[in-house]
């Protein structure tokens, strides 16, 4: 835990005459004496640089796939490590795996804890550092923040809430966990008591999108009051950014929109996204050419499920040929992120249709929100009220006629509008058709189950038994027979280290489990 809180990554480098491009490839320094920083804003602001900056790490960025993706039923084992990941497709996952190390994400948390806790002083000792700026700056980590706290929740249910800065050790280090509901709910209103405070936009388009502005804020309210159920909140959030004229967010016209989405970044439609640049060795994507891979080929990680069995995906939809290929062989490479279509049509596609990126895939940015976002979460938050059935249809026809061109308008399902059931499936598929390979997909999932507990052996039954269909039966069914197996186990150092945690409870219990928690 000590290494976990520790202050190591503060950049004390002046931004005043910068880049944007520098303000996201600050290289951290590990040792700062305090007294000697926090003497201006652009201490503040380079060290609100280091948060973004350590996001773009390996350990960070892997573990969104991991935890958002790789478990759910988008995507099957490629090339294995015959470890970790290995042990995670074949339903092996332990305490002692590096894949429940969530040190990556505290040491983010305790960065955007420190901004908050000194960057008052810095205004108090620099004239020209406005109020307004500091409120800036306190909102934007405090977004940031709330997003690492929401990924952890999501992938282990029950972590610590810290809230203070960890810059030496005398600081304890012996903290319990919180539910999700008390983290959420102080999320939720810390992020709503900054909200009228944050940026809004800045000159620059590099950090409109690739910085936490208020439509950033709105987008994680919105997002964590869906997973609580609170669906009126989540209305209210998503209209206030579909409603914002002074910063219109809109969507990509079809057929070229998965180019200027995934692969140029920025778009017109993205509310944030993290910012990578192949031209510079330091800020590289490289856990997106590791898991997607550079040419389709078994080097990746990831495999896209064959869906050529499933009705997911209209022939008419172009989102089925842009986020893989459908090979007869078997073997369906991930396209998103890595390659694009410079022709995109209907037509019959073959592997030859694609221009991959290569190593340039490293320079693609990782979106976290962009428009569909809203548009779907709207929608399913209406069906949830059974409320304006048709609203939300119209919005799921947003993104569905956007990929289907060739249709008319409006015939996702033209019949689902009047039955809630017929619509909580549209939003579901739409949302896998839509968001697939973006991190999202193994987390609505537990959503579904969270609404309502007693489908669980439904949904695992419809939507992640399938992908384990090469292993014994039995035990796929023994390891997804509970409800704690879904989230991730709290890793065996770290209860070593911190005798507060307690252990999932499948973790603790299971057979194969060498090590329990208290």
């Amino acid at each position: 835990m000590n290494k976990i809180f520790k202050l190591i990554s503060i950049a004390a480098v002046a931004l005043s005459a910068a880049s944007c491009n520098d303000f996201f490839e600050l290289e951290p320094k590990n040792e700062l004496v305090l007294d000697e920083f926090w003497q201006s804003e652009s201490d503040v602001l380079s060290v609100t640089g280091s948060c973004y900056r350590m996001m773009q790490e390996g350990g960070f960025m892997e573990r969104l796939f991991m935890w958002g993706e790789f478990r759910g039923d988008n995507v099957i084992l490629g090339n294995g490590d015959g470890g970790d990941i290995s042990n995670i497709a074949n339903l092996n996952l332990l305490p002692s795996n590096n894949y429940a190390y969530w040190g990556d994400f505290y040491k983010v948390i305790n960065l955007c804890n420190t901004v908050e806790h000194f960057a008052p002083i810095a205004r108090q000792k620099d004239p020209n550092f406005t109020q307004n700026n500091l409120n800036g700056y306190i909102a934007e980590v405090k977004g940031i923040r709330a997003f690492c706290y929401f990924t952890l929740v999501r992938a282990f249910r029950d972590v610590p809430l810290v809230l203070d800065p960890v810059i030496d050790d005398t600081q304890s280090f012996q903290i319990p966990q919180s539910s999700p509901e008390e983290i959420l709910d102080f999320l939720i209103s810390d992020l709503k008591s900054v909200e009228n405070t944050a940026f809004t936009s800045w000159t620059n388009k590099a950090y409109t999108k690739g910085r936490v502005t208020q439509n950033a804020i709105r987008a994680l309210i919105a997002d964590m009051s869906l997973w609580l159920g609170r669906y009126e909140d989540c209305v209210t959030y998503c209209d206030k950014i579909m409603n914002d004229v002074n910063n219109v967010i809109t969507l990509e016209m079809s057929p070229a929109y998965n180019m200027l989405i995934f692969v140029d970044g920025n778009s017109v439609e993205s509310i944030f996204e993290l910012q990578f640049n192949r031209s510079s060795s330091t800020v590289a994507n490289s856990s997106l050419i590791r898991f997607y891979g550079t040419d389709g080929s078994s080097s990746s990680v990831m495999n896209a499920f064959d869906f050529s069995s499933t009705e997911l995906f209209a022939e008419t939809d172009l989102r089925g040929h842009d986020a893989f290929y459908p090979s007869t062989s078997g073997v369906c490479p991930i396209k998103k992120y890595v390659s694009y279509r410079p022709n995109p049509g209907l037509e019959f596609i073959q592997q030859g249709d694609y221009s991959d990126l290569g190593y340039s895939a490293g320079n693609c940015n990782w979106i976290i929100y962009r428009l569909p976002d809203v548009f779907l979460m709207k929608a399913e938050a209406l069906v949830e009220l059974n409320r304006n059935l048709p609203e939300a249809y119209n919005l799921v026809s947003r993104t569905f006629d956007r990929a289907n061109p060739d249709l008319e308008p409006g015939m996702a399902n033209p019949n689902a509008s009047s039955s809630q059931d017929a619509m909580r499936t549209l939003v579901f598929e739409e949302r896998q058709r839509e968001f697939m390979f973006e991190g999202k997909r193994y987390f609505d999932i537990i959503r579904m189950i969270n609404r309502d507990r007693s489908r669980f052996s439904t949904i695992v039954s419809q939507y992640l038994v399938p992908k384990y269909a090469d292993l014994d039966q039995a035990t796929v069914k023994s390891k997804l027979s509970e409800y704690d197996a879904l989230f991730m186990p709290v890793k065996d150092s770290e209860l070593k280290a911190n005798l507060q945690l307690v252990q999932n409870p499948f973790y603790k219990t299971s057979n194969d489990i060498g090590i329990g928690g208290k």
